[in-house]
């Protein structure tokens, strides 16, 4: 089902003329890179990095699950792809 939407995904970017040309900027983190930058505590000194008046702030308690039992850092770097996606697509509709 996944290869069949990457498919046509592709079939459809490709019509357009969009796969032409389109690659990441040089020197953009990997995907290993930020599959490592996961879990609360990893929030945490982000939030203080980056002088959040209001500092860390989860109030769902959200860093603190466990989605489908495969553990914390996982949960997290799930929600943090979900908004990514979610952000671009907002994006893309504006």
């Amino acid at each position: 089902l996944i290869a069949t939407k990457m498919a046509a995904l592709s079939l459809s970017t490709s019509a357009l003329g969009l796969a032409h040309g389109v690659a990441p900027p040089r020197g953009s983190p990997s995907i290993s890179m930020m599959a490592k930058a996961t879990g609360k505590d990893t929030l945490i000194a982000l939030a203080e990095e980056q002088q959040i008046p209001m500092g860390f702030w989860d109030p769902l308690k959200l860093a603190d699950k466990d989605f489908w039992s495969e553990g914390n850092d996982a949960t997290v770097g799930w929600l943090r792809h979900a908004e990514i996606k979610h952000g671009r697509v907002a994006m893309a509709a504006f």
